[in-house]
């Protein structure tokens, strides 16, 4: 069990700095984005669109991830995701029509789907002891880059221009593939290489879905979506929202980018993850609960919008969402059932790592695809704060539904 466990950290790390490499180079230009289109004559709806571009294809793409994952080799269909990171780097290079850029933003959609189905196939196979803490080191690693690659792209951006800070991240994503080959290829090909007809296949998927809308697992799947659909709202506009709303230099809103952060990654280190006790359903409905609470606090008067303020409102709505969606992670990982064909049991209709994987990665950008899309048909008549309230609004309202929900069934259970 000792070697089990010693494995399965290490599997944990090594997906982690694959993540970490990968979002380093995405981040040394993604963190202006927003003012990217902007300085391109981009609509706010259009900003909104563009984002659900990037996110859809996530999702609608998983499953087939998940799919060539069992055939061929999870650490594969994550190194290819992350060459195709770098293509897209290359690409932003050319300036191109506006049709060419939107196809680039879907091509960047197809190739998160393969990284981060392949990561969380691999997550859920090889599980650390405490599954929740295992997800949240993986979905810390983009804090970790935006310490550090956004206040580097800017610099060199400032001084240099665009086409350095695409060149390093290209770089990046070449030694994030490379790191996925040598660390991972090897256990990963464990998991692949396994026929499957796409009859079993549809069978594992209908499975998977019927356990999705049980008691045991509908109330914090319902809950950890209402918050991805409100972090998409700020996906879109949060930047755009301390540069036009409060009148931020773009110099600092990408000093606060950093700054929070590096900030979040040291709290998560010092005072989250000791406290991750791997209570899924608790852990979903508390981060929530203070997700859409400091949400909605984006609604105060706009003279009290200091920067103490925007940091202790940004940063107790982001710890929530991330402590609410890696407790969703691990309860779908918990829950599903493991790969009867591994447990010599004669069944294999039941989910495997593959499909949980991949289910996990469909669930969390569709939420923020369709955030995004709500945001850029309502950014005009709500504004930014009416944005974020409503944002908040809505997980509040679906957490206090959900408990009383969970509460009766328990009673009369």
């Amino acid at each position: 069990m000792d070697l089990e466990n010693k494995t399965n950290n290490g599997v944990v790390r090594d997906v982690t700095v694959a993540h970490f490499l990968l979002m380093f180079g995405y981040k040394l230009f993604s963190a202006y984005f927003p003012l990217f289109l902007i300085a391109h004559n981009f609509s706010l709806k259009q900003i909104g669109y563009s984002y659900l571009l990037i996110y859809l294809p996530i999702a609608l793409c998983a499953p087939l991830a998940g799919f060539f994952s069992r055939r061929t080799n999870p650490a594969l269909v994550m190194i290819l995701g992350i060459l195709g990171y770098g293509a897209y780097a290359l690409m932003m290079v050319v300036d191109g029509s506006r049709g060419l850029f939107f196809f680039w933003q879907i091509m960047l959609g197809v190739s998160a789907s393969l990284f981060f189905t392949g990561s969380r196939i691999l997550l859920m196979a090889y599980p650390s002891a405490n599954v929740e803490r295992g997800f949240s080191w993986f979905y810390n690693a983009p804090f970790w880059a935006d310490a550090i690659a956004p206040a580097i792209g800017g610099i060199i951006i400032w001084r240099v221009g665009f086409v350095p800070v695409f060149a390093l991240a290209v770089a990046m994503t070449l030694a994030a593939a490379m790191w996925a080959a040598v660390k991972l290829w090897k256990i990963a090909a464990a998991r692949g290489g396994r026929a499957i007809s796409l009859g079993v296949w549809r069978k594992k998927w209908l499975n998977l879905l019927a356990r999705a809308v049980t008691p045991r697992l509908a109330p914090g799947l319902a809950i950890s979506f209402a918050g991805l659909w409100a972090n998409g709202l700020f996906a879109a506009f949060f930047i755009l929202f301390l540069k036009n709303e409060l009148a931020w230099s773009q110099g600092s809103v990408i000093a606060y980018t950093a700054w929070a952060s590096a900030f979040f990654s040291v709290a998560y280190i010092i005072f989250i993850r000791p406290r991750q006790k791997d209570a899924n359903e608790k852990s979903i409905m508390a981060g929530a609960a203070m997700s859409g609470l400091f949400s909605m606090l984006f609604a105060i008067p706009l003279a009290l919008f200091n920067f103490a303020a925007v940091f202790a409102l940004d940063f107790f709505r982001g710890a929530g969402g991330f402590v609410c969606q890696a407790g969703r992670s691990s309860l779908v990982a918990r829950k599903m059932e493991k790969d009867p064909e591994e447990a010599g049991r004669p069944r294999a209709s039941l989910a495997s790592p593959e499909e949980a994987g991949a289910f996990d990665t469909i669930f969390s950008p569709l939420g923020i695809a369709l955030g995004s899309l709500t945001a850029g048909l309502l950014i005009g008549p709500l504004g930014y704060r009416g944005l974020f309230f409503l944002g908040g609004a809505v997980v509040l309202a679906v957490t206090v539904i959900t408990w009383f929900f969970v509460a009766k069934n328990r009673r009369m259970g």
